[in-house]
This record gives C-alpha cells, sequence and structure tokens, in this order.
C-alpha cells in the first residue's frame, strides 16, 4: 500500500512538474496557460494526449516533436521529474499536511521563477507574489506563527532594498531587480532569520563563484547574470541544511 501511495505521490508531482513547463513558456510571452491546447512551439501544431504524458512522452518521441522532429530542451523533463521528487519528498518529511503541500507549490513555483529568469532575465510579478503567498502559508502552518514569519519577511525585503541602493551605487548600475526583493522576503519567511540569511549568503558565494568561473573560461569580465537560480540553489541549501 505504501509504495501504491508513493507512486500516486510520484504521479502527482510528475502532472505539476509538466505544468510548469507551461508556466515557463507561456508566462513570459503573455499567452494564456489555459487555451489554446498544448502545441509545438517550433511548428505549432497542436498536441494529442499521447504527446503529454510526463516523462514517457520525452522518452518514448527520443527527446523530439513527434510532428516535426524539433528538438525538445531538456528542462522538459528535468521539470516533470523534479515535480515527482519533490513531490514524493514532501509527503515522506511533512507526511500529508498543509506543510507539506504548500512547501511542494513553493519550491515548485521558485524552480518556475528560476528557469525564467535564467532565459528571459527577469521574472513575472504574478509567480513572484503566487511564490511569497505559498511561502507566507507554509511559514503559519509549519512554524505555528503568524507575526514573526511576516516580520522576518518584511525584514528580509527591508534588508534587500537597502542592499540594491548601496550595491548599485558602488557598481553604478543596476544590481538587484526588484523582483528579487520579494524572494528574499520569500526565503525569509519560509526558513525563518538565521536560516534565510544562511540562504542569501549561499547564493552571494555561489554566483561568485560562477561569475569567476566565467571570466576564467570564457574571458568575460563583467556577465550579466540571473541572480534568481542563485538564490533558489542557496534556499534548497539552507533548507536541507535545517531538516539534517
Amino acid at each position: 500500500m505504501e509504495v501504491l501511495t508513493l507512486f500516486l505521490i510520484f504521479a502527482f508531482g510528475i502532472s505539476f512538474g509538466a505544468f510548469v513547463n507551461v508556466l515557463i513558456y507561456r508566462i513570459p510571452r503573455n499567452l494564456s496557460i489555459f487555451l489554446p491546447n498544448s502545441f509545438c512551439p517550433e511548428c505549432k501544431t497542436p498536441l494529442k494526449w499521447r504527446d503529454k504524458i510526463p516523462l514517457c512522452s520525452y522518452i518514448l518521441n527520443h527527446a523530439k516533436c513527434r510532428y516535426c522532429s524539433a528538438k525538445i530542451p531538456p528542462f522538459y523533463l528535468l521539470s516533470e521529474l523534479f515535480g515527482g521528487i519533490l513531490a514524493v519528498f514532501c509527503y515522506v518529511y511533512f507526511f500529508a499536511t498543509i506543510s507539506a503541500l504548500t512547501l511542494f507549490f513553493l519550491v515548485l513555483l521558485f524552480y518556475t521563477l528560476s528557469v525564467i529568469d535564467t532565459h528571459f532575465l527577469a521574472i513575472p510579478d504574478s509567480l513572484n507574489f503566487l511564490t511569497l503567498a505559498f511561502a507566507l502559508t507554509f511559514a503559519f502552518s509549519y512554524y505555528d506563527e503568524i507575526l514573526i514569519p511576516c516580520i522576518v519577511c518584511l525584514s528580509f525585503i527591508g534588508f534587500a532594498t537597502l542592499l540594491r541602493l548601496f550595491v548599485s551605487f558602488l557598481a553604478k548600475k543596476e544590481t538587484l531587480g526588484e523582483g528579487d526583493l520579494l524572494l528574499f522576503g520569500t526565503i525569509g519567511c519560509a526558513l525563518g532569520a538565521f536560516y534565510g540569511a544562511l540562504a542569501i549568503f549561499l547564493a552571494a558565494l555561489y554566483a561568485l563563484f560562477f561569475i569567476l568561473l566565467m571570466r576564467v573560461f570564457l574571458g568575460r569580465k563583467n556577465p550579466i547574470i540571473p541572480f534568481v537560480p542563485f538564490l533558489f540553489l542557496g534556499f534548497l541549501s539552507a533548507f536541507v541544511w535545517q531538516i539534517v
């Protein structure tokens, strides 16, 4: 019975992982997430049900569109797989609780923002606010507190705002985007003050290491990089550190 339960949880996760791919493609392009039916981005052919089975369709079609043979990016498969693994983790660690469900959607939306920022160097406000809402809901259910997560959230947003002004002044260019400020609050209220600060510190280290690699191996002196993926990695690192 437990194996069947985990299979159903995994199926639930990969289904929402597949939906994440819809969000990643459509929201930055101002397209409806419901209509029209899913289609190939290259040939625009509407997809049939057998083309939309999470994990299976990607593998059986050899990572190509069945109609025009255009290559399907690997992150489509990774999104679905990540959703399945995340759902199983949330269920095993938090069981069937509100905390498990809200954490699942929080992390999945954070991942969505990371991929969008990687491709477009910008994140949609709608998903950003929704991610913050799930972070607050998770904090209320997991920590049994209402006031403290809100205070930490606002404190982190305020700190990010001051940091943005200070670093932008020194660098004489925009450093943190406005969307990043809300994500600071998301991280703070979901992880608490200490682990939230740790997550942001780790994110900065990851970004610095990446910039150094680009300078050494690619010769790019002032690369423009998305910061949300590093915030996401910092968030995951600090969260695992917190629960281990």
